[in-house]
């Protein structure tokens, strides 16, 4: 619970009123490595705040490989957005890649947040545009450094998600081939 009012603190300002009021309409979860929290083919009707652990969401191409859209590390926000907020059927899967702790706001319990009063429906607009900065970031990431330098600085920035995670999951992650990515640990562990 800790990570989660520190994070709102740090990235919200939230009052403690309102603090109780956000946590009251969320539910602590513990999860098992292993443990899918949402499914291509199916409508997504939760956010999750990642307190502790990581999560693996990605998809299948057409050809059926698994490829990485994220991997979600604590402290974090979690969901397909189009699939919560427009009803379709979500694209992505969801699964924790190790044990977590983890913060769930059902669909009703959103609507009944957001419909509550012009704050909270703008503290929403906010978490959501800073979900969407992050995301836009990567973007960036990708498209102006090289695949070695986007891992040494995830083994900089984010070391628990280099060492817990396959090196299939991180290649696709990074967008390339377990042998390149072999290769680039190889280089820098001899380095």
């Amino acid at each position: 619970m800790e990570a989660l009012r520190t994070f709102l603190n740090h990235s919200e300002g939230l009052s403690k009123n309102d603090m109780v009021f956000l946590i009251d309409h969320l539910e602590e979860r513990r999860i098992k490595k292993g443990t899918v929290l949402f499914e291509q083919g199916a409508v997504v009707t939760t956010i999750f705040f990642v307190s502790t652990g990581i999560l693996h969401h990605f998809n299948y191409t057409e050809k059926g490989e698994k490829k990485t859209i994220d991997l979600h590390d604590a402290p974090c926000f979690c969901t397909d957005l189009e699939s919560f907020t427009e009803g379709k059927l979500s694209k992505d899967s969801c699964v924790a890649l190790t044990d977590a702790t983890i913060y769930v706001l059902t669909k009703e319990k959103y609507d009944a947040l957001v419909n509550t009063n012009v704050k909270w429906s703008n503290f929403v607009k906010r978490v959501i545009e800073k979900t969407l900065v992050n995301i836009l970031e990567q973007l960036k990431t990708i498209a102006n450094k090289t695949i070695e330098e986007r891992y040494l600085e995830l083994v900089k920035t984010k070391p628990d998600i280099v060492q817990n995670t396959s090196v299939g999951i991180l290649a696709s992650y990074l967008g390339t081939s377990r042998e390149t990515l072999h290769r680039i640990r190889k280089k820098h562990l001899f380095a």
